[in-house]
């Protein structure tokens, strides 16, 4: 096991860690904004409520700051998958980054399914309750972690590209 490679899995978990949670934060916000504007508008111009834009601003970025730390479970699963995949085993194509963020998003939903945090605790789990709902926020979830983990394949690149036989 040599340094160079430990220092490579450690670079692509970082990169996956980071680069994930903060475009999975920026895709959120971009839905969330591109969906709702219209209608927010519409109710603004119609109840006068002008007051509330700041409180909405406010509120974008509270999205935006839980977003990117309910996807840093899910990305850090992805990053130690792809790592590993990358680094000793040379399977480092854009399928692998998918794949590994299917496999971190299912064990992000899988924890979530049997692990039930008290109300004091800072860890964010989603509450699924049946194997039908699990499936099913599993494929949406991983529909929209399609460009996040594509941005960290290619943000990974001098890292995962390196030799695999030594």
């Amino acid at each position: 096991m040599s340094l160079a490679r430990i220092a490579r899995v450690i670079g692509i978990v970082m990169i996956f860690s980071i680069v994930g949670s903060l475009s999975v934060a920026a895709l959120v916000s971009l839905l969330v904004v591109g969906l709702g504007a219209s209608i927010l508008q519409l109710i603004f111009s119609v109840a006068d409520l002008d007051g509330f834009r700041s409180l909405l601003s406010i509120a974008l970025w509270l999205l935006a700051f839980v977003a990117a730390l309910a996807a840093l479970l899910p990305s850090l699963g992805a990053g130690v998958v792809f790592a590993l995949s990358a680094v000793y085993v040379g399977q480092n194509a854009i399928w692998m980054a998918w794949f590994a963020a299917a496999v971190g998003i299912a064990g992000f939903i899988g924890l979530g399914m049997f692990v039930q945090p008290s109300e004091s605790s800072a860890v964010i789990l989603p509450d699924v309750r049946s194997f039908a709902q699990a499936l099913s926020l599993s494929v949406l979830l991983a529909c929209i972690a399609v460009i996040p983990a594509s941005l960290c394949w290619w943000f990974a690149r001098p890292l995962h590209r390196g030799n695999v036989a030594s």
